[in-house]
């Protein structure tokens, strides 16, 4: 067990706070609100304007307003996919400018022809943020570099018609 903390201690970085060390704390991506729609290919694009590129480990969506759902039904209302009781009820996906998906990682994902999953902790309806990360392999970002957020079932082209709703968000990174 010594020897596993060790080694972590060597291989993975250190996101303690020490003076200097502003990636301990979460660096706002968006200029002004990012919002998507569930339907019609209407993604919301982030470009990452920090002063240079960047190697992220973790993303975090904070809500600023709207709704979306899977159906015309205002009862599966929901901020991060679709409030119906399923499982899997989030379908928030982050994407490069080509929708290679960076988050959620892929052990979430529990259908990957619509991109469901479900989070620990994470409520569709109610919770503020969405937090992803990926502390052991982060990616790079390039100054000036296109992200989207999507709805899976919209980046998929797959059950999206009787989707609703806007939900608008800001976005931020911890880094290396």
């Amino acid at each position: 067990m010594l020897l596993i903390l060790v080694l972590l201690c060597f291989t993975v970085p250190s996101f303690t706070q020490q003076p200097g060390n502003k990636s301990f704390e979460w660096a706002q991506l968006n200029l002004r609100q990012v919002c998507f729609e569930c339907s019609g290919d209407r993604h919301g694009t982030i470009y990452n304007f920090l002063s240079e590129p960047r190697l992220v480990a973790a993303m975090k969506l904070v809500y600023r307003g709207g709704e979306i759902r899977c159906t015309p039904n205002k009862a599966y209302n929901s901020r991060w996919g679709c409030h119906s009781g399923s499982k899997t009820p989030l379908n928030v996906i982050v994407t490069d400018q080509r929708n290679n998906i960076i988050y959620p990682r892929t052990e979430y994902l529990k259908d990957l022809s619509t991109l469901w999953y479900a989070m620990p902790g994470v409520d569709e309806s109610y919770s503020k943020e969405l937090v992803f990360t990926n502390f052991g392999v982060p990616f790079y970002l390039e100054k000036h570099r296109e992200l989207r957020i999507w709805c899976g079932e919209d980046l998929k082209n797959k059950n999206d018609g009787d989707n609703q709703g806007r939900v608008c968000v800001d976005v931020y990174i911890k880094y290396y």
